[in-house]
């Protein structure tokens, strides 16, 4: 089956993928690793692949697509728009049209191909245009379109993610078929889509559960990963929660990354405004082998976010061996975590702390939940179990395609 996946797709992610050698190619759209899990097991159970990002440092021209090709996949990378409002040379900002630049760009990629199916991921612009294109189609939507724009509390933000939450809205409506990864989000958007919802989780790297116990480092270290530093992600209280555990437990780390926690960025500006103490390292965007290796080495995944559709990170962290401290009200995560994790409520930093405490003080017991979420991930998450599903999804696609039906 040819398959095209269009979503968010770090180069970087692919680059072993194709015959490029040492070529310069753009960086296409950082945030996604799990698109170059599906893309790899694809692949590797004998699809051929062709995948389509956008990437911001191409030139603003309809005729800048850059193509990179390997054994049975392809990287069809388009431009897009740096800013949001502000103008981007001679065009207004990507969200004051829609994105309608970028959805032209990725529809011309899809329709130059014409895989048997497209897969776009998120409900946004990648699944508008692949809806234009009249290809048999699946829609996967990772987030809570409306859930997401709630937790956005200045207007500049909140506008944004509301028109954004406008585009998944015509999307969902017009969606033949839709998936998502986690029960909580069947309920989040069952009200927006015609269409009956499935759930498929989201693949885990194989790469975190050949991670074993003489990986970690000697040194307690506590990590929080995150992309974004606003209400949702809940990284404030997380702060609290490390700098109250420093305090009975002196030797503790805690190491940061994704953006928005670079030096210089909103959570070490949030650390210093705390002034509290401890050793804190701010390691920004780095890239998801260089998650995976901080996985391998830590302690503990402290995880206080207030909302998740699923929680990628915590399903990486369990695979990787690592206990979790995670929320107990918060989306899909108690689903994720299952017993491979302490849940609490993570709007009080002192429930975190007691939680993180227990854990570090009782090795043994934290190995027995670690083991625990290892073998739930590999059971439930394992690029294998999702992809199989995946190809059950793709084959009723295309079945009710040659039906004349919608799927």
């Amino acid at each position: 089956m040819h398959i095209g996946i269009a979503g968010p797709i770090a180069t970087r992610d692919v680059r072993a993928l194709l015959d490029a050698g040492g070529t310069p190619l753009p960086a296409g759209c950082e945030g996604a690793p799990l698109l170059a899990t599906i893309i790899r097991e694809l692949l590797r159970r004998g699809h051929r692949v062709s995948a389509f990002t956008l990437s911001s440092d191409l030139p603003l021209s309809d005729d800048a697509r850059v193509v990179a090709n390997g054994s049975a996949f392809s990287l069809h990378l388009v431009p897009a728009r740096r800013r949001a409002w502000p103008p981007n040379g001679r065009r207004p900002g990507r969200i004051i049209d829609l994105y309608a630049f970028e959805r032209r760009g990725l529809q011309a990629a899809i329709e130059s191909v014409r895989p048997d199916v497209i897969h776009a991921h998120w409900a946004y612009e990648f699944a508008w245009a692949a809806l234009r294109t009249g290809l048999p189609h699946l829609v996967t939507c990772h987030d809570s379109p409306i859930a997401v724009a709630r937790f956005e509390r200045d207007f500049r933000h909140g506008a944004y993610r509301w028109l954004r939450a406008a585009m998944a809205w015509h999307v969902l409506r017009n969606a033949t078929r839709v998936t998502t990864v986690s029960p909580y989000m069947v309920e989040q958007l069952r009200a927006l889509c015609r269409s009956p919802v499935q759930v498929v989780g989201n693949p885990i790297s194989d790469r975190p559960q050949a991670a074993g116990p003489a990986a970690r480092s000697a040194r307690l270290r506590v990590l929080m990963v995150c992309n974004g530093w606003g209400t949702r992600k809940n990284g404030d209280a997380g702060l609290r929660a490390y700098a109250l555990l420093r305090q009975r437990l002196p030797g503790v780390e805690l190491h940061l990354y994704g953006r928005g926690t670079e030096q210089g960025g909103p959570a070490w500006h949030s650390w210093r405004a705390l002034g509290m103490p401890g050793r804190a390292c701010f390691h920004g965007a780095v890239s998801h082998d260089e998650v995976l290796d901080a996985m391998a080495a830590g302690s503990l995944m402290l995880h206080p976010a207030l909302e998740e559709s699923f929680g990628a990170v915590l399903a990486e962290a369990m695979s990787a061996g690592m206990p979790v401290v995670a929320g107990r009200h918060s989306g899909a995560v108690p689903w994720v975590v299952g017993d491979g994790g302490e849940l609490v409520d993570v709007t009080r930093p002192e429930a975190m702390a007691d939680a993180m405490l227990a854990l570090l003080l009782d090795p043994a017991g934290a190995r027995a939940r670690a083991g625990r979420g290892r073998d739930r991930m590999r059971a439930w998450f394992s690029p294998s179990a999702v992809a199989v599903q995946y190809e059950r999804e793709y084959e009723a696609v295309l079945a009710a395609a040659r039906a004349g039906v919608a799927a």
